[in-house]
């Protein structure tokens, strides 16, 4: 359920959703259970970057339980003296948790993706939400729905077109960020600067995100949800891994949606993504979603400064879909990501 007053918000123009205050895509990712070690406020510490604070706060915690089904918390994560007036905004893909990211078999927590941001002074959000299934299992070879069936997932509110003809707002994108904000800035770290991120950052019953202070990025199913807010709002930069996937079957064009207009316009400083192949002595291994990632930043659409690695090294070899989030070989590279 929701918490007991619910008032409209929007992010910027456009699509409006419900807020409370106080391509081809792998199957899923396998994760374990955050530790239990709790703290203040009810919220659950967590092992993250030197130099920060870490915290896991679920979704009921945050007062958009949803439906119950997408309940692993959210990541965040604030540097003890941020220098970055920007927050960045991680969603992981298809039934990927954001806590799988602290730290890997590959990555210690002082270099994993949220470090690469938070150690250059941003506040980090790895969100939960509605990510599962993947959208080309949804959607397959029809164009419109594609974006249809993102916008449901970002906004809450079903679309004409989509694939997800009911569910929960209180999983959707927009509405848990939100929500989840309010909560940091009210209870959990009122000393955080969370409040920043709002349009009043004082707001009450009506909490409109800032979009031009959010950089959004995501992996696989989560980066084809961050270039359809990139194309709905104007966020600071949209940041995608292995991703956008999206395309009209295994030998089909590309979705359509990443074509013009976007309000966030297409270019080096606004679209950024990254891509990884490995390589062993049987040869290259590609990123399921290669072909169709390079096709959808290309000039005539997103427009964006892209970089393919190709590593013999860690991860990559078997699983470079997975290596680009999660292998502190690309440190330096999620770095240069943000701005």
């Amino acid at each position: 359920m929701w918490m007991k007053w619910c008032a409209p918000f929007a992010l910027g123009l456009g699509l409006a959703v419900m807020g409370c205050g106080a391509g081809q895509e792998p199957a899923g990712e396998a994760g374990t259970a955050p530790p239990a070690q709790t703290v203040e406020q009810g919220v659950s510490a967590c092992a993250g970057p030197s130099g920060a604070i870490c915290r896991y706060v679920t979704p009921a915690e945050a007062g958009t339980p949803g439906s119950g089904q997408y309940a692993d918390p959210h990541v965040v994560i604030r540097p003890n003296t941020p220098t970055k007036a920007e927050l960045v905004v991680f969603l992981p893909g298809t039934g990927g948790r954001p806590q799988n990211l602290l730290s890997t078999a590959f990555a210690d927590a002082d270099h994993s993706l949220y470090a690469s941001a938070s150690s250059k002074g941003y506040r980090v959000i790895g969100l939960t939400y509605q990510n599962e299934p993947a959208i080309a299992q949804l959607c397959g070879g029809d164009d419109a729905c594609y974006l249809a069936t993102r916008r449901t997932l970002i906004t809450g509110d079903v679309q004409p077109g989509s694939a997800v003809t009911s569910m929960a707002r209180g999983d959707a994108i927009l509405p848990r960020l939100t929500r989840l904000l309010v909560y940091l800035r009210d209870t959990v770290d009122p000393a955080g600067g969370w409040g920043s991120y709002f349009v009043n950052p004082s707001c009450n019953l009506d909490c409109r995100l800032n979009p031009l202070k959010i950089i959004i990025s995501g992996h696989s199913q989560g980066g084809g949800h961050a270039g359809v807010i990139g194309k709905d709002y104007r966020v600071r930069r949209v940041v995608t891994f292995a991703s956008p996937c999206d395309s009209l079957g295994t030998l089909g064009p590309v979705a359509s949606w990443t074509l013009p207009p976007l309000t966030t316009p297409p270019g080096a400083d606004t679209y950024r993504g990254l891509i990884a192949r490995g390589w062993s002595a049987s040869g290259f291994t590609l990123d399921i979603c290669d072909s169709e990632a390079v096709q959808h930043w290309a000039p005539d659409r997103l427009n964006a400064q892209w970089n393919r690695i190709t590593s013999a090294t860690g991860l990559c070899p078997s699983d470079p879909h997975a290596c680009v989030v999660k292998d502190a070989q690309f440190f330096a590279n999620w770095q240069a990501l943000w701005p």
